[in-house]
């Protein structure tokens, strides 16, 4: 094949005629497509054989149903009678399995990832001021107004962004990690945070069971992996009883419990009680709603990134679809007088552990957790594992979290402020776990320092709102003719994007995309003197303008023939065109004011 003579003080074929060389070699590019995960078993609209969904499905409804222990808790600490415990336990499974399902299914009001719903942790201190204030009706209002917030801020994820771009995100995951790991560290050792001290039995039982389900996903086969929940829960429960640890009669602890009852939605009247204690749990709602928004954002990116070996970037409409879906279900939920819902971070870490993330796992075990609330007697046997066990299966789901935390974090181009952003936020985060934070707080701000998690994201989203002081947002240059461009272009959008953060490869496309332009402009007489370049960076999406006096390339609709471009220059230009025209997510042409412009939009 002859090839394209080089353009005047070249020595080297163009990328035009180098592209001309390929196409008449029949090597077009495409966009290639999104390559799976190795490390994926079960993709998200895989189906999973039977043996293998049993296993996973009865691991996420066990690993969502020891959380009943929340609303336990809860339920003590506000000092509530037989009956409105039995409301409220009944109340939040059912809506943690709805939720689940809900999440699962495609639609346009959940994610379509495998999200599991659990009773949210930092939902405690806002559920307990309810039930002291107003009873089961005030926290149906609370859980309501969460779901609310919840929805409106579905509805500004975009504009949100700013404020939460994927560092914070991997901040959050990060010390969701770290959360777990503390909760699950207190449960291995017997400590109680209060100057007891550790109980070489706890440590024991719950050693055993970490090393027996590390031990399974490291050495046993690609499909046993899947077991290796159910392996540890089996033998920490079987030794916890063999070594008189666990003394608990299960059948007395269940006897007042009956076989099967529909669930008790038998709530009174709505009727707020005074403004002022309302506006007392504003407070908690809005913190409840940030954090909330943060864990599922997190989350459902994570699901993403484990399914897509070469993710890059966030898909923003399946994270507001996750977040609009929990703000359905603590909707629902606020009529069964449900505990606010949020994500479960364990399930995200179990789904990592087992290279499982299909669907229909969630919607089974959304079914089973909510036919549980069928099950009295059942669903108080869940809270009956015993308390090294279940802080061994933290541990476990911890070091997913915080390790793909990390990995979310070192996406970012890093530069000082975001250094800043991230580290500082950390150390503050671990902060609570050295002092009394949230003992030495004033109420009002109480459950900002009552976990790593709450504290690290609180200052993660100040630090990155101060640290966007003085950033230039638009950025521009002019590229002359008769310069090596391809170096110019990169050296500008590079410096910009290491300013402002910008994903690698959103700055790697616009560098091709943009470099291309200015040599179609050049070697085909388009522009008239100097082009301008002007980046835009908001979070969302990267443009890049290109402003001349001149006209604007031809861009035909279909590819020229191969033999039409290889036989002549204007037929190579238009389809040096009909490439650019399809280099960023977005690329417009117009023409104003006797000047050109051309501008390319990438996705962040």
């Amino acid at each position: 094949m002859p090839e394209s003579p080089a353009a005047p003080g070249r020595s080297a074929p163009t990328r035009l005629e180098r592209l001309a060389a390929l196409l008449g070699a029949g090597l077009v590019p495409v966009p290639p497509p999104r390559r799976r995960s190795p490390t994926l078993l079960y993709g998200r609209d895989d189906s999973v054989p039977r043996a293998d969904l049993f296993a996973l499905v009865s691991q996420h409804a066990l690993l969502s149903l020891t959380f009943l222990v929340y609303p336990l808790v809860i339920a003590a600490a506000a000092g509530l009678g037989e009956h409105d415990t039995r409301v409220l336990m009944t109340g939040s499974v059912l809506a943690m399995g709805l939720a689940t399902m809900l999440q699962c299914m495609r639609s346009r009001f959940g994610s379509g990832y495998l999200l599991v719903a659990i009773p949210a942790p930092a939902a405690m201190p806002l559920a307990v001021l309810a039930l002291q204030s107003g009873g089961i009706a005030l926290l149906g209002a609370a859980t309501f107004l969460t779901g609310l917030g919840q929805g409106i801020a579905a509805r500004m994820m975009r504009q949100l962004r700013v404020i939460l771009p994927t560092e914070v995100c991997g901040v959050a995951m990060l010390m969701l990690g770290v959360s777990l790991a503390q909760a699950g560290a207190h449960r291995s050792l017997g400590f109680d945070g209060n100057g007891g001290q550790v109980a070489l039995a706890h440590f024991g039982i719950a050693a055993a069971t970490l090393g027996s389900m590390i031990g399974v996903a490291v050495f046993a086969g690609r499909h046993l992996k899947l077991y290796a929940i159910s392996v540890g829960v089996g033998l920490g429960w079987l030794l916890a009883r063999a070594m008189g640890f666990d003394t608990t009669d299960i059948a007395a602890a269940t006897a007042g419990q009956p076989l099967v009852q529909l669930p008790a939605f038998d709530l009174p009247a709505l009727d707020l009680p005074a403004l002022s204690v309302t506006s007392a749990l504003a407070p908690l709602i809005g913190l409840l709603v940030v954090t909330s928004l943060l864990d599922i954002m997190s989350a459902t990116i994570s699901l993403e990134k484990v399914e897509d070996a070469d993710w890059s970037r966030p898909h923003m409409p399946a994270s507001e679809r996750a977040v609009l879906g929990f703000g359905i279900a603590n909707v629902v939920a606020s009529v069964m007088a449900a505990v606010p819902l949020n994500v479960s971070r364990s399930a995200v870490g179990l789904a990592f552990s087992t290279g499982a993330t299909a669907r229909r796992i969630g919607l089974l075990a959304g079914a089973v957790t909510a036919a549980v609330a069928f099950f009295p007697k059942l669903m108080m046997l869940f809270t009956l594992v015993p308390a090294p066990v279940t802080g061994a299966i933290l541990l476990y789901m911890a070091t997913f979290m915080i390790v793909n935390g990390m990995a979310l974090i070192a996406s970012r181009r890093m530069n000082e402020r975001r250094l800043f952003t991230v580290g500082v936020s950390v150390i503050t985060g671990l902060w609570v776990i050295a002092v009394p934070l949230q003992q030495m707080a004033p109420v009002w701000a109480e459950p900002v320092f009552s976990s790593p998690l709450n504290l690290s994201v609180t200052v993660a989203i100040l630090l990155n709102l101060i640290f966007r002081i003085g950033i230039t947002r638009t950025a521009s240059r002019e590229i002359h003719p008769g310069t090596d461009s391809y170096e110019e272009i990169r050296t500008f959008l590079e410096k910009q994007g290491d300013i402002w953060g910008a994903q690698r490869d959103a700055i790697a496309s616009a560098v091709t995309a943009v470099a291309w332009a200015v040599e179609l402009m050049e070697e085909s007489a388009l522009a008239q003197g100097p082009v301008r370049l002007e980046a835009r960076f908001d979070e969302a999406r990267l443009f890049v303008m290109l402003d001349y006096a001149g006209a604007l390339p031809a861009v035909p609709q279909q590819a020229p023939a191969a033999d039409a471009i290889l036989a002549s220059e204007a037929e190579k230009s238009r389809f040096a065109a009909f490439l650019l025209a399809r280099m960023g997510d977005r690329v417009t042409f117009a023409e104003a004011a006797g000047r050109s412009h051309i501008t390319l939009r990438f996705d962040h």
